[in-house]
């Protein structure tokens, strides 16, 4: 390509519709490579059922303000206090998803600008905590989070980290344990909320222990804000002193939320200074942990919140639990071992290696998706199998349930799921053989039941 050939044609100025009507053109004549791998990525969404739990899927309108013009506005600070000129927009922008934050989970305060689920962990631990300062969380390999304190992570690295553990018989949280624990250890944090956990967590319990122990409650309710919203999950911002989510799970695009509830204003010392602590998570948003924010990703964070204020997005919420409870269901009548026996959320374990001999996590989410299942290996409690083999499985049921499958189609994949575990041949612990007929028949029935429930 010539120089000339790549400069600007002189052209009129364009309204704000004509210039982001332009935008996926753009894309399809500058980089026909990274367009249809775009679009390759719509048909594998399209013709296989997605059932990760971490997962979910945000409206075209959320998609919109991601590739908007708002992506090209840099500033640093937040509303009232930024380091670059020309906030006019996007200062609204971040106030109104501040306001709609706020409605959505009944909170007194809400810090919009981190960049992920983990980065607004990260901004909490670092306000709250010096170097070597005690944590007790939920071990990952119990169903805990990787920033909670794992030690490949910044938290296991710069804290000292303590685990409490779900009982090893019925894999529940068991909250006399964690309170002696909690008296044993006396952590400065401690952290609640799981990214491997089926049933409801008591919040209000958490903050009791919590108190008795003198230590401040951070509450990750990642998998399960949408829940919360929506009133299907009780909710922590009341009892604790921070709930952090990724705002991509609840179906919000990719970014991170802090909430606070009747704790906001509470003072803090900070050095010789005593501020409350919303005002000290600021400071340590920005110049502690981040630099600019993502405006796009505020702005769409401002359309998703104001979806989550309609009924159709709290109704849904209820028909999430419902399909997960249908699929657990379904799961236990065919013989599967589902960890818990069943679900209070979006989330199914399923024990594998409890169905058949040899069957591995790994084996499972690649013969399955071989077969147009899309699930994630997951490690269970007390698993004796190392992480990158596992014991289980995890399966959620936004994606489907937004599609618009209900119970009746939970069934049907059960179904599907069990003929492909049965059928597989098991060969080692990752490697499988499974018929080729077989897994054409099998990613038609995928095909045919998606194509009825196009995404939404």
């Amino acid at each position: 390509m010539t120089i000339d050939s790549c400069k600007l044609k002189t052209r009129s100025p364009q309204t704000g519709e004509q210039y982001h009507k332009t935008i996926f053109d753009a894309l399809e004549r500058a980089d026909q490579e990274v367009y249809q791998l775009i679009a390759g990525e719509y048909q594998r969404r399209q013709n296989t059922l997605q059932l990760i739990a971490a997962e979910n899927q945000c409206s075209p309108a959320v998609l919109a303000a991601l590739g908007s013009v708002i992506q090209n506005k840099t500033t640093e600070g937040f509303v009232g206090a930024r380091f670059h000129g020309g906030c006019q927009v996007v200062d609204r922008v971040e106030e109104l998803a501040v306001k709609r934050a706020k409605d959505a989970f009944g909170a007194k305060y809400a810090n919009v600008q981190p960049h992920s689920g983990t980065a607004a962990n990260q901004i909490v631990l670092t306000a709250l905590l010096q170097r070597d300062d005690k944590i007790l969380s939920l071990g990952l390999d119990q169903g805990g989070h990787l920033s909670h304190g794992a030690r490949v992570s910044f938290t296991g690295k710069f804290f000292n980290v303590e685990n409490y553990y779900v009982d090893r018989r019925t894999f529940l949280l068991d909250y006399e344990a964690i309170r002696d624990k909690a008296r044993s250890v006396k952590p400065k944090l401690i952290i609640c909320g799981a990214s491997a956990y089926c049933r409801t967590i008591d919040f209000k319990k958490f903050r009791e222990i919590a108190d008795e122990a003198g230590a401040y409650l951070l509450a990750d309710i990642s998998h399960i804000a949408g829940l919360v919203i929506a009133g299907a999950h009780p909710s922590s911002v009341d009892y604790a002193h921070f709930s952090t989510t990724s705002t991509y799970k609840p179906g919000g695009p990719r970014g991170g939320l802090i909430i606070m509830g009747k704790d906001y204003d509470r003072k803090i010392m900070v050095g010789t200074k005593s501020m409350p602590l919303w005002e000290h998570i600021e400071r340590t948003t920005f110049p502690g942990v981040q630099g600019t924010p993502y405006l796009n990703n505020i702005a769409a964070k401002a359309v998703f919140f104001k979806e989550t204020l309609c009924e159709e997005y709290r109704q849904r919420q209820f028909k999430i639990i419902e399909n997960a409870k249908a699929l657990a269901a379904s799961l236990l009548e065919l013989g599967h071992d589902v960890v818990t026996g069943g679900t209070d959320n979006h989330m199914i374990l399923v024990n594998v290696a409890n169905f058949r001999a040899g069957l591995t996590g790994v084996m499972a989410q690649k013969c399955l998706e071989d077969c147009g299942i899309v699930v994630n290996m997951n490690r269970l409690p007390y698993d004796k199998k190392a992480a990158t083999i596992t014991s289980g499985i995890r399966l959620g049921t936004p994606i489907v349930t937004k599609n618009g499958m209900g119970p009746q189609e939970m069934r049907s994949i059960a179904q599907l799921i069990d003929a492909v575990l049965r059928t597989v041949e098991i060969i080692s612990d990752a490697e499988y053989r499974i018929d080729r007929s077989f897994q054409n028949k099998t990613r038609q029935k995928v095909e045919d039941l998606c194509s009825k429930f196009p995404m939404q």
